[in-house]
């Protein structure tokens, strides 16, 4: 009995510590990230800075979703992504900096909805001169596949 209640002790501990660490790697946002790591904020607003110009909700990062790794090619990158406050169907961006030599490339997706809401244009803005990798990444950040 008392080897019973250590074992469903010891499951209980190192089933919250699992899960613990899990919660928190999914939950490092874009804004986080940024105080973390001072250089992904300058690479950002230097890939960016164009777009900050008629869309300034890009500077703060708009609405975001957890950062996310990713590797292409061998290599490391950190991905930011965000949409419009308030109006995420109209403007969203994808970032990948590079974890070797903080070098980014992205895109700015904005949609124009007819009177009746229906899309009825769309145009994406390369930022950085993504190569056709990047950029086929890039796109499926932007466009994600419906779950079946």
């Amino acid at each position: 009995m008392r080897h019973s209640k250590f074992k469903s002790f010891l499951l209980a501990t190192l089933g919250s510590v699992v899960f613990a660490g899990q919660v928190y790697a999914a939950d490092v946002y874009p804004a986080d990230l940024v105080k973390q790591e001072p250089r992904v904020a300058s690479v950002f607003a230097g890939l960016t800075k164009t777009i900050v110009a008629k869309h300034a909700w890009v500077r703060d990062f708009g609405v975001t979703t957890p950062v996310e790794e990713t590797t292409l090619n061998n290599e490391s990158y950190v991905r930011l992504s965000g949409c419009k406050p308030h109006d995420c169907p109209s403007e969203k961006y994808v970032v990948l900096v590079s974890r070797k030599n903080n070098h980014a490339v992205g895109a700015f997706l904005t949609n124009q909805q007819a009177a009746a809401g229906a899309l009825s244009d769309s145009t994406i803005q390369w930022l950085g001169q993504p190569t056709d990798e990047q950029v086929a990444v890039l796109a499926a950040a932007l466009f994600p596949a419906a779950d079946n």
